[in-house]
């Protein structure tokens, strides 16, 4: 008889494939418990049971494999490493949760060691003990066919002690619920939590590139010199004042990077905005990348997706000289958000989507551009999803970019678990930013005189207008001191820009609007229409939202803010004057409030950023560029005295006695972006592309082959999300469902979309997202 993992695999084929791809990944001294977490991670396949559930497709709880695997596996890291060693438990983990999201420890255990009893039983793993009996009971039947596995794989004595042995399961689930108490005292740690998930990661990653066949194609690591070269030609030398600086600055960077590369493991970039960090930090990582010797994947890593689009475009653009690039492009470069489209170029493989899903959530490139969430919630993560990139981050250098984004109650655990992954992990980081946060404060600066730079530009100033008005006060004053100029106006939430935008569009003056309450395939037309405009000095005028404050790269002659954080203000600032070329840009900070009195900032930062920003810029007249550098220092260190560090302590405590699932920090609730209960997703059929995408899903249901339907939803997954916005739930009668999502059909566009403004609110609509 013989035993497949996988349609026409098999099992011993597997096993030591999923071995073999992921071993180099493993540092050596975890590499012979990674050998027992493969090669153990399908032994419940060794059943007819689920060899006929190959066959016929009819699942049972008897063809499950997970938990006699996962205990295996244990009762085997126990033989080799005895009662006083922590790898036994991360080996019974990793295997257990292998198809799944990890879980705490405990949550499969017995809660005692000692003269345990089924009631000790969690009711899940009684159970599954059950299952294991029978399971086990099979084997013994059919062991004559098992053993020359079992030989080949060097585990035939501890195979037949595990078939053999009376109450083989229980007592091995006391064993490791021993070690995990004895480890909350003395063997857990963030070492641990480390060794645990490298292990975890080279499984699931392995383990779904050989189920699937999927070839891996070797990556591709960009030349300093070759791509220098091409960078040279394509900017040639710089002819205004604002090329030369960027020009100066990417030179001290470079030379920096070579005297230093040995001397730290962190190294940070700050410089005013518009300065060209994009190309400097990434030749800079190519630098210390040649200084090291080469071979190390960068990772650059932004806030949001419209960034990355921009950034990858610039980045791309650069790698185009390469030859053979175009025939290979994603061994390069790829990128990875929610957004992105799903495809991977090879002239070796025509990729299928879900082979190229595969291939870009294990990150297989020489160059990732990706959003935080996806680097810190793989770094600080517990589904499976995420966590098979996490040794892709392994030896990589990782650059990024306005880390200050972040909410600020999470900066001590990015610092904590950045600091961890340099030293567990041999990563480098560059860390770029012109609002210096406190945060990885210990990093070697790169470019030394930076606060020359600073006060060399008088690109723009801040005109703090501080004494709370009400949005007609603010539209009045607005009208009273128009000029034949090009403005911006960012609000804080959607409602307070709705009626800024009403209120002006009816002006003899081309009025846009932005925000995420427009579908995005309308926002990214909009947003180069409006850059064409300004390209031609147009004097247009755009109202939007924080949509704009990073990467988007407008220039307007006036920019105007309601009161937010300094460091965020200091990034819209950046969408005005950006090249030097106007004498100087009029930044304007407003304090608008509702008719409540509160101000439209407070909804959506919370009290304490806008007093402490209100502070700072309070009685100032004008906030000169020169003088952003201080400020922005300022606004950080009473933050600081200020925001409370107990959500990141908590956090780092769960990391550190390896919480994924348990406490109220456990590793599974952490999330960058925090879900909004009271809003929903909806889908609009807006035009002919919209319907073909909501045709092809209604097909999914019909698709019985996993795999089939995977590819078709791939196929669809962009045009779906580009009709896709977030809703306030009290407008859940306005729309349908069907088939699990939440919709707007075709006839109820005209009634509920309007091209200019997006999704009809009503006006006493108190929506905060942005």
């Amino acid at each position: 008889m013989k035993y497949y993992s996988h349609p026409g695999k098999l099992m011993i084929k597997h096993l030591i494939e999923v071995r073999d791809i992921s071993k180099a990944q493993v540092p050596d001294e975890y590499r012979e418990a990674y050998e027992i977490i493969s090669l153990c991670h399908d032994f419940g396949k060794y059943t007819t049971y689920f060899q006929e559930y190959l066959r016929n497709k009819k699942k049972t709880n008897l063809s499950n494999h997970g938990f006699i695997s996962a205990v295996f596996g244990g009762y085997i890291g126990l033989k080799r490493y005895g009662e006083g060693n922590i790898l036994p438990l991360i080996i019974y983990n990793t295997i257990l949760h292998h198809h799944g999201n990890l879980e705490s420890f405990s949550t499969n255990l017995p809660s005692k060691f000692k003269d345990v009893l089924r009631t000790n039983f969690p009711i899940k793993v009684v159970e599954k003990i059950d299952i294991g009996y029978k399971q086990i009971e099979n084997m013994n039947k059919n062991m004559e066919f098992i053993k020359p596995d079992m030989e080949n794989l060097n585990f035939l004595q501890e195979f037949e002690e595990f078939i053999l042995k009376e109450n083989i399961l229980e007592n091995t689930l006391a064993k490791l619920r021993r070690l995990d108490l004895l480890s909350v005292r003395s063997l857990k740690s963030h070492q641990n939590y480390f060794i645990h998930q490298i292990l975890y990661s080279a499984l699931i990653s392995a383990d779904k590139i050989s189920a699937s066949n999927t070839f891996t194609p070797k990556e591709m690591y960009g030349n300093f010199e070759t791509l220098n070269a091409i960078r040279e030609k394509k900017f040639g030398k710089p002819t205004n004042d604002i090329n030369q600086i960027r020009t100066k600055i990417f030179e001290k960077v470079l030379k920096k990077v070579e005297q230093n590369y040995n001397k730290s493991n962190i190294f940070s970039i700050t410089a005013p905005t518009g300065t060209g960090k994009t190309v400097t930090g990434f030749f800079a990582a190519l630098k210390l990348n040649e200084m090291l010797g080469g071979n190390r994947k960068i990772i650059y890593s932004l806030p949001f997706t419209s960034i990355i689009e921009q950034n990858y475009d610039v980045l791309f653009d650069i790698f185009n000289g390469v030859d053979n690039f175009q025939r290979n492009f994603s061994s390069y470069i790829i990128k990875h958000h929610n957004l992105s489209t799903v495809e991977y170029e090879s002239e070796y493989r025509d990729y299928t989507k879900t082979e190229a899903e595969l291939l870009i959530e294990n990150w297989s490139s020489g160059v990732v551009v990706t959003t935080f969430v996806q680097l810190l919630e793989t770094l600080v993560g517990s589904r499976n999803r995420m966590l098979k990139k996490f040794n892709s981050i392994k030896d990589s250098i990782i650059i990024l970019d306005e880390i200050q984004a972040i909410d600020i109650k999470y900066f001590q655990l990015v610092d904590f678990i950045l600091r961890k992954a340099c030293e567990y992990l041999d990563v480098k980081i560059i860390i770029m930013t012109a609002t210096k946060p406190l945060i990885l404060t210990h990093a070697l600066e790169l470019l030394e005189d930076n606060e020359k730079y600073f006060k060399s530009f008088r690109r723009t100033r801040l005109i703090p207008r501080l004494k709370n008005i009400t949005i007609e006060e603010f539209v009045d004053e607005f009208i009273d001191n128009l000029e034949e100029k090009s403005y911006m106006v960012v609000c804080n939430t959607i409602k307070q820009s709705l009626e800024v935008y009403r209120e002006l569009c009816h002006l003899d003056r081309d009025v846009y609007y932005l925000s995420t309450n427009i579908l995005p395939v309308h926002r990214r037309g909009r947003i180069k229409e409006i850059e064409e405009r300004l390209r031609n000095e147009d004097n247009i005028i755009l109202v939007t939202t924080q949509v704009v404050e990073a990467g988007v790269d407008l220039d307007f002659d006036i920019v105007i803010r309601d009161i937010e954080p300094i460091d965020s203000i200091i990034q819209c600032a950046g969408r005005c004057n950006r090249n030097n070329e106007n004498k100087i840009g009029d930044v304007y900070i407003y304090s608008i409030v509702d008719e409540t009195g509160k101000n439209f900032g407070n909804y959506v930062y919370g009290n304490s950023l806008i007093n402490i920003s209100k502070e700072i810029l309070q009685n100032k007249e004008k906030i000169f560029e020169e003088e952003y550098y201080r400020i922005i220092n300022d606004y950080f260190t009473k933050v600081k005295q200020n925001k409370s560090k107990e959500v990141s302590t908590k956090f780092i405590e769960s990391i550190e006695v390896l919480d994924f699932s348990e406490g109220e920090y456990s590793i599974n609730s952490f999330s960058l972006i925090q879900n909004n209960p009271g809003y929903m997703d909806v889908f609009f059929i807006y035009d002919d592309r919209a319907e073909r995408a909501y045709e092809n899903y209604l097909k999914l249901s019909n698709i019985k082959n996993i795999n089939k339907k995977r590819e078709l939803y791939l196929d669809i997954q962009r045009d779906m999300k580009d009709y896709t916005i977030s809703i306030p739930n009290k407008y859940f009668r306005s729309f349908t469902t069907n088939n699990g999502i939440i919709l707007l059909p075709r006839e109820g566009i005209e009634l509920f979309y309007d091209d200019k403004t997006g999704f009809i609110r009503d006006k006493e609509d108190e929506c905060m997202i942005f």
